[in-house]
C-alpha cells in the first residue's frame, strides 16, 4: 500500500468514500451501482478498554454512516483506506 492512500500516514484525508475500502455502496437488483450513490461505511470503530478502576457512565453509542457518491463530505475522513487496484 502506498503512503498516499491513507489519510494518518499524508495528513490529506478524503472527503469522498467513492474509493474507500469501507464504502458499501447500494446496488440495484442487476448488481450495477444505485443511481441515488447512497451507502453505508462499513469500518467497525472499537471502543477503548478503560483501566479497571473506570467506567462508562452509559453505553457509548457511534451514529451515522451514511455516505454518498454524489456528495462530498464536511470533514477529511481519518480512516478512509483506498481499495487495491
Amino acid at each position: 500500500m502506498a503512503s498516499s492512500d491513507t489519510c494518518g500516514e499524508t495528513g490529506e484525508g478524503m472527503k469522498n468514500c467513492t474509493h474507500c475500502k469501507y464504502a458499501n455502496w447500494h446496488r440495484t437488483d442487476a448488481g450495477k451501482l444505485h443511481p441515488s450513490g447512497a451507502g453505508r461505511c462499513t469500518f467497525e470503530r472499537k471502543i477503548p478498554e478503560l483501566p479497571a478502576s473506570m467506567y462508562f457512565v452509559s453505553r457509548p453509542i457511534i451514529g451515522g454512516g451514511t455516505i454518498s457518491r454524489h456528495k462530498e463530505l464536511d470533514d477529511h475522513c481519518a480512516y478512509f483506506l483506498r481499495k487495491d487496484a
